[in-house]
């Protein structure tokens, strides 16, 4: 639904610019760009409960069952691990963008904080949250192939 909005909004600032230039916003390009900040971050523990990020399905295919079993716990802590990390630097970030009160170049004049920096934390939270509840429900985030048995097993 983000997406569609910025679509439009992006769409609509250029057609008021052909159609009627003395009119036309300066913003409309900024705010089509907010929206799939925050679309881009918040689809992401979508993405992690739907098993639909990337995979090295081709290595990992090649492996042992029990090989699959333990990289994919290894990976599943270290990508855990990496969106804390994530988390905390993107606080961090959007923290400071405050302090200094960045703001947008347009006639908004948007808070970078709020529509740049806060989406990072944010959507590494969401995405922390629901690989908690996959692990609460017995799964494992980040899974894929390393769970499948070999063929013929």
């Amino acid at each position: 639904m983000l997406l569609i909005i910025a679509l439009a909004i992006f769409l609509g600032g250029g057609l008021l610019r052909v159609l009627s230039p003395g009119n036309a916003v300066d913003w409309a390009t900024e705010v089509s760009i907010y929206f799939i900040i925050w679309a881009t971050v918040l689809a992401g523990a979508a993405i992690v409960q739907e098993d639909r990020h990337l995979h090295t399905e081709v290595f990992i295919a090649a492996l042992s069952p029990r090989a699959r079993r333990v990289l994919g716990w290894a990976m599943s802590i270290f990508a855990i691990a990496f969106i804390a990390v994530m988390l905390v630097y993107g606080w961090q970030a959007y923290e400071f963008a405050n302090l200094l009160d960045e703001r947008s170049g347009s006639s908004l004049r948007t808070p970078q904080g709020f529509a740049v920096f806060l989406p990072l934390p944010v959507g590494m939270a969401l995405i922390l949250v629901r690989c908690a509840l996959m692990l609460m429900n017995g799964q494992r985030p980040f899974g894929h192939l390393s769970d499948v048995p070999e063929r013929g097993e």
